[in-house]
């Protein structure tokens, strides 16, 4: 039975037509300052509509998207003698504060402007069930204003049966009233979250992340049949969620902090993977907590977190690994970093003639540091041979040797670390095409380019995979923190780690779904984001975004109006407004959730791990 808040009516005065929301409703309420506490952005309201007859009631259910409280004695246009309008304002304040529970001044109003929900609620014979809305809602009718029970009901109410939930967070204008999302479908037909500065962006990432995998994770053992796992692969620019998720790093057996170049590591932790030794571990440590970047609200647990880190780096249940990859042989080197542009001159045959001659005698010779000289020297030959006369042949080859250096570089290291620390491309394909268990995968480098080009080399080969195989399980979702950094608007004649990641992740976007791959993007640089991927999430979480033409891009990418991110302004750090045309019980209407803080379950995370390591000492002195 859906019931209402007792002794609140306002009234329908308006319809318009609304091309992003259908229709757009102004309801009037008699002021009182408990109804302003009650009545808030994401309240739903029932409305009689249309449909009704003698035999049951059709109740349209709308949600407020703004509200105003309006004294009708000021108007809206404080024009006149300046002395008459500050009476008048000063005199208003005793109506808005005199009215505590009881209306008693005709002149006071709360306006509410709200959006339909397309669902409708049907009472018959003292039974009332939800349904989809069947007609307009009357103008002059009733606004009731749905109970937290029933408005918990109704958020939830869309959602597909035996699939794995969560609760996301709960309704802003009431904590009571937990909205909830599907897993499977939040992950399989991606997510977008968009918030400015201070919104708390990777926060929120770590919450999602959390949640996602304790939905998936929370499955009866002997379910029948078996529930689908996940995999999530989360490319950490910034290096923020070794921090932020350290506890599913630590507790998951399928998890894994995969670190793409040794520069991104402390000398120290480097030394304990090539030498494992107590005093180079206790080194290492103390140079990941120096080292590792922590949000403000973590600032003060840095010395704990080596309880995490001691964790992370044993050997026997290594999670920190760093990305071993084979190299390519000398000819594909040439074939892949050789991209004249411009002029070559007219030696321009006889220049792509020692190319391809070159390419097909090393095609299968491999690069590594016996052979790498034998490269560096083919391209000084080609500069002292006087072909390359123009500026831009000389600039292709020089190109081709600082491609060269860094190949050297990157595939052709000195050390030497124990084999427990070390992960190949095809070990990291295998892991996430385990069906047997979810999983989480940290991706980071110091370096930009080595990331983008990762992620575009790992998803290429994760949908060429599934596509040839026909596998579809287990879910493997890519995330993207800075996506704009992935996922860049395009720029004319460019062929570099920009553009590899590009057209990689649109290609997941677009057919990654049908093979069990999915994305979710996270950006506060709304506008340098290519705009074909913004149509491509089904949802999206939104908070603050000041400038008007990220509001616009992001209200014309999910079809609402841009007035709809109003309330946003008034958000605080956690809140986000919920888009979504499939993870949710309302289909296409933004729903305001406050979300969880992750540095809270971090920090008890922490205590956790400090409590089990004190109780072990003590265990060690009492035998002792």
């Amino acid at each position: 039975m859906i019931t209402f808040v007792t002794g609140l009516e306002g009234t329908l005065i308006r319809i318009q037509e609304d091309p992003e929301a259908r229709y757009e409703f102004e309801i009037w309420f008699d002021y009182t300052r408990q109804a302003m506490n009650l009545i808030r952005e994401g309240a739903l309201l029932a409305v009689p509509n249309f449909a009704s007859n003698h035999a049951e009631s059709h109740r349209s259910i709308l949600e407020v998207v703004s509200i105003l409280p309006i004294h009708y004695a000021l108007g809206d246009n404080p024009q006149g003698y300046p002395g008459f309008v500050v009476e008048a304002a000063r005199s208003a304040v005793r109506d808005w504060e005199e009215q505590e529970s009881e209306p008693t001044e005709d002149v006071t109003k709360i306006r509410c402007i709200a959006i339909p929900t397309n669902l409708e609620i049907v009472e018959r014979d003292g039974q009332s069930r939800l349904q989809e809305e069947s007609n307009l809602p009357m103008v002059g009718a009733r606004a009731l204003l749905l109970d937290t029970p029933s408005t918990e009901y109704v958020l939830n109410s869309g959602l597909p049966q035996g699939v794995p939930t969560f609760t996301v967070g709960n309704l802003v204008r009431d904590p009571l009233v937990g909205v909830k999302v599907s897993a499977e479908d939040l992950l399989r037909t991606h997510f977008a979250i968009f918030g400015f500065t201070g919104a708390g962006k990777s926060n929120l990432v770590s919450t999602l992340v959390d949640k996602v995998l304790n939905a998936f994770c929370a499955e009866e053992p002997l379910q029948e049949p078996p529930r689908e796992q996940v995999k999530i692969v989360l490319f950490d620019l910034m290096g923020e969620y070794s921090v932020l998720l350290a506890d599913w790093l630590v507790k998951s057996p399928d998890a894994c902090l995969l670190v793409l170049t040794e520069e991104t590591l402390p000398e120290d932790v480097l030394q304990f993977m090539e030498q494992p030794t107590n005093e180079a571990f206790s080194k290492a440590l103390t140079a990941l907590a120096q080292t590792t970047l922590y949000p403000r609200a973590l600032i003060g647990r840095r010395s704990d977190f080596r309880f995490a880190w001691r964790r992370l780096l044993n050997p026997k249940s290594a999670r920190v690994h760093l990305y071993r990859e084979k190299p390519p042989t000398l000819g594909k080197l040439v074939e892949r970093y050789w991209n004249p542009r411009g002029t070559l001159g007219k030696n321009d045959p006889k220049i792509r003639q020692e190319v391809r001659n070159w390419i097909a005698t090393e095609d299968n010779t491999p690069f590594d540091e016996g052979s790498a000289p034998k490269l560096f020297e083919w391209i000084e030959s080609m500069f002292d041979s006087g072909l390359l006369s123009t500026n831009d042949a000389r600039e292709s080859f020089q190109s081709l040797r600082d491609a060269a250096d860094d190949a050297f570089r990157r595939y052709i290291s000195p050390r030497h670390v124990h084999d427990a620390f070390q992960m190949t491309l095809g070990e990291l394909v295998g892991r996430l095409n385990d069906p047997h268990s979810s999983g989480l995968y940290v991706v980071q480098s110091h370096d930009p380019d080595r990331l983008r080009d990762f992620a575009a080399m790992l998803g290429e080969v994760m949908f060429e995979n599934r596509r040839k195989s026909g596998k579809i399980n287990p879910l493997v979702v890519f995330v993207f923190d800075e996506a704009d950094e992935f996922i860049p608007q395009r720029r004319e004649g460019a062929d570099d780690s920009y553009g590899r990641s590009r057209f990689v992740v649109m290609t997941l976007a677009r057919r990654g779904r049908k093979f069990g791959l999915g994305v979710g993007i996270a950006t506060q640089r709304v506008r340098y984001l290519d705009t074909s991927i913004m149509a491509q999430p089904h949802t999206y979480f939104v908070s603050k975004m000041p400038r008007q033409s990220d509001r616009q891009a992001i209200a014309e990418a999910f079809g609402i109006s841009e007035e709809l991110f109003g309330q946003t302004f008034k958000f605080k750090k956690g809140d986000w407004l919920l888009m979504s045309h499939d993870a949710i019980g309302l289909e296409a209407v933004p729903v305001p959730i406050h979300c969880e803080d992750a540095n809270r379950r971090v920090e008890a995370f922490l205590d956790h791990l400090k409590a089990e390591w004190q109780r072990s000492r003590e265990m060690v002195r009492t035998r002792e």
